[in-house]
């Protein structure tokens, strides 16, 4: 069912503990690597933190910001609505057909996934390190799962391709519904860690 493809997506073991916030103790850190590179989020209800990304869960709703710039989203039974670092966010999440679609606006751009069993495909928008202000797109392709669970593949963000692994540990689908996590996912995706071609 869709709802195992989420799960799935969402279910690796984390590499590292890094540490942190005394409200952080205990949480788990959801990874994105993407060449040599890492953005991480240490989740623990009510937080969610990162060096881009400070977020607080409150009664189905997330605040606070994303590269600096404020955030507040409201988490419905069928999806995601709110303001962005960028601009709105109305995300439509629909489970059906063995397979999850994420798709509406995501700082005011268009942002979509499909996620099955086995893979998790789409693009997402970014705010470029260097560029402040300006916006650019990260397409993801991870169609491998590897033994740990985590996701695998390669992702482009305005250069060349790069190896890339998604880390998200399963304690984090004990604390989270499965629109949270989703949250949780495109807050990741949207704050990638970029190479030095990138940057320029």
């Amino acid at each position: 069912m869709a709802s195992i493809a989420v799960c799935a997506m969402l279910s690796a073991g984390c590499a590292s503990q890094r540490g942190g916030l005394s409200e952080l103790e205990g949480g788990a850190e959801v990874g994105l690597r993407r060449g040599s590179g890492w953005s991480t989020l240490k989740v623990r209800p009510p937080h969610v933190i990162g060096p881009r990304v400070t977020l607080r869960m409150t009664k189905g709703e997330f605040s606070g910001s994303i590269d600096g710039s404020p955030v507040h989203l409201r988490v419905a039974d069928d999806g995601i609505d709110g303001s962005g670092p960028l601009g709105q966010v109305s995300i439509d999440i629909v489970e059906g057909a063995g397979q999850t679609l994420i798709e509406g606006t995501w700082n005011a751009t268009r942002v979509h996934f499909t996620v099955t069993e086995q893979s998790l495909r789409g693009a997402i928008a970014v705010r470029q390190a260097s560029t402040f202000g300006e916006v650019a797109f990260c397409q993801y392709t991870l169609d491998r799962v590897e033994k740990d669970g985590a996701r695998s593949g390669i992702s482009i963000c305005d250069g060349l391709p790069e190896e890339t692994r998604l880390e998200v540990p399963r304690a984090v689908q004990k604390w989270l519904t499965r629109h949270e996590l989703v949250v949780v996912l495109l807050a990741l995706l949207s704050s990638p860690p970029l190479t030095s071609l990138e940057r320029e």
